[in-house]
């Protein structure tokens, strides 16, 4: 019988009650509800009614906090990643920190983990307490989303009632992801603990330790994501699994209908997706063996605004109603397909990720000026872009360090405020990034850029006329055009001294050069890597261009090019 998650301490439960496999041994309901008594007691004497709660790898020490900071009548803030830079912002409404992971924290007062055993305490019902997530907002700026302890209880009664052909099994709750999350959360540590199924504290990162869970347990659940599935049905002539997992949960981004299907042959269970957000918990779900239609939650009303947006009210949201910005088209009733978002909020492997934001941080960096990001599908998994111009003190920077530390740099300036995996995996460094008579970003043109790995030259002392178009390029050592051109002597190619003469007709003049004609064409010196040359494009008529690569006397090619009309 499914116990109500915010009454939990409330109810007659057996003490016996296994709820927690660990790696070194079990843990009863008993011994549980002894550490939540006597970290409830110690919490209780905290002068604020909010506290942030960071254990990010004791998840024994996690579930037993953070339900003694409810019983404690402590709101709880939960950073999915805590560091200085995105600490801050915190402080502005509690400096008590719950946490393992440090033994000081600039700012914080961390809680002393140490209290005395064996405390009677009063429990009570935690309904009205408020949860506090983070996630980036479509403003560009991280967005603080207020929950109350209730929604998130409703959300597990619902669960509880349409999954109990499954829970009747007695199954062990397995998981490949953390319960930092609203979905990890929900499914990993309250779904479990409200219906008397045990949850395997380990967390799952690999095949080979989902195989050795599902020797271990009778039957398992198994809560997941995506990206997860994708790996392993991407290699699924390598592994065989035990016919035992009774279910799968998803959620995060959508499943790709091929994953969906090899995971049903694999396992012999279609992956049960969850659609929602952090805002309004979980909105409608799918099979995909069934279609690729979403089926909304019953408790969950759905209505469309007049731009095909979801609009939904349900006791799970923080707000009713609520705007998505997921468009929609009405299957049914209660049934919709999704046709893509609204905004620029974006998933990567299960991290939902604002790319405003991102711009943002970017250009917050020291080096960099202006900065666009998108996300792209590459090898059937989006990625993370980033086309970026640099300042004055940059372009120096990248000039004397080369673009592999640049990057480098950045990417660690990104861990900041980014989880390693949505950061950029490709990032293209230009002089001007590519906008219309608006001033709006050409989002085709900026795309076309990561199609290609040819770097553009660091680019100086430029000048632009109607007529010409000047200025010092260097040509960084570990540019991909200098691999194998040659192995001990590399060499800036012809092809690419031609490739930028074309890019730069195209983006100073607005030709289209495409399709041309060379009338002269000389090379005279070869230019090696981190060559600084003074390179020179002059129009000669309308569809005439002249241009030389030089440096003082020293010419090292020229030539003529005729554009077709």
């Amino acid at each position: 019988m499914s116990t109500p998650i915010s009454k939990l301490f409330l109810d007659n439960i057996d003490a016996n009650r296994i709820i927690f496999y660990k790696s070194d041994g079990i843990v009863h309901f008993g011994e549980y509800i002894k550490d939540v008594a006597k970290y409830a007691n110690h919490f209780s004497k905290i002068p604020s009614n909010q506290i942030v709660i960071y254990i990010p790898d004791n998840f024994y020490l996690f579930y037993v906090c953070f339900m003694a900071a409810l019983q404690a009548g402590k709101d709880i803030i939960l950073p999915a990643l805590l560091t200085e830079q995105n600490a801050k912002p915190l402080l502005e409404t509690t400096h008590f920190l719950i946490t393992d992971k440090f033994t000081s924290f600039d700012d914080f007062e961390i809680v002393n983990l140490e209290c005395e055993n064996n405390v009677n305490w009063d429990f009570c019902d935690v309904s009205e307490r408020f949860l506090y997530f983070f996630t980036s907002g479509s403003t560009g700026t991280p967005k603080r989303i207020k929950k109350q302890f209730k929604m998130l209880a409703a959300e597990v009664a619902f669960h509880s009632t349409n999954q109990k052909h499954l829970i009747n099994q007695n199954p062990v709750m397995i998981s490949s992801v953390a319960p930092y999350h609203m979905y990890g959360l929900l499914w990993r540590f309250f779904f479990p603990l409200a219906n008397g199924i045990a949850s395997d504290l380990d967390i799952i990162f690999t095949p080979e330790e989902l195989q050795h869970k599902q020797s271990v347990y009778d039957k398992v659940l198994f809560a997941t994501t995506p990206s997860f599935l994708d790996g392993i049905t991407r290699y699924q002539n390598q592994y065989s699994f035990k016919n035992n997992c009774i279910g799968i949960y998803s959620s995060g981004s959508l499943l790709q209908t091929k994953t969906s299907m090899d995971a049903y042959e694999m396992f012999g269970v279609s992956p049960f997706e969850i659609f929602g957000s952090t805002e309004t918990g979980g909105v409608a779900g799918r099979q995909q063996k069934d279609g690729p239609q979403w089926t909304i939650f019953p408790p969950v009303k759905v209505n469309l605004t007049e731009n095909s947006e979801l609009l939904i009210e349900s006791d799970f949201s923080c707000q009713n109603p609520y705007l998505m910005s997921d468009i929609v088209e009405k299957t049914g009733d209660n049934t919709f397909l999704l046709k893509g978002r609204g905004d620029r909020m974006v998933k990567i492997a299960e991290e939902r990720v604002s790319l405003p934001e991102m711009e943002e941080r970017l250009c917050e960096y020291k080096h960099i000026d202006k900065s666009y990001v998108s996300a792209l599908n590459s090898k059937d998994r989006n990625i993370v872009c980033a086309v970026i111009t640099l300042n004055t003190e940059g372009k120096k920077y990248i000039i004397e360090n080369g673009r592999h530390l640049f990057v480098k740099e950045l990417k660690q300036y990104l861990l900041d405020y980014f989880p390693n995996v949505v950061l950029p995996r490709k990032i293209r460094i230009v002089n001007t990034i590519p906008v219309n008579t608006q001033g709006k970003y050409i989002k085709s043109d900026i795309n076309a850029m990561f199609e290609s790995n040819v770097a553009e030259p660091i680019m100086q002392n430029i000048t632009k006329t109607d007529t010409e178009f000047v200025a010092d390029l260097t040509f960084l050592k570990d540019s991909s055009y200098f691999n194998g051109h040659f192995p001990e002597h590399p060499i800036l190619p012809g092809v690419i001294q031609m490739h930028f003469v074309l890019s730069f007709i195209k983006q100073y003049f607005n030709k289209d050069a495409n399709d041309y004609h060379i009338l002269k064409l000389k090379f005279s010196n070869l230019i090696l890597p981190d060559s600084c040359v003074h390179f020179e494009l002059k129009r000669n008529s309308e569809n005439e261009f002249i241009f030389s690569y030089v440096n003082g006397d020293k010419k090292y090619s020229c030539g003529k090019i005729a554009i077709k009309a």
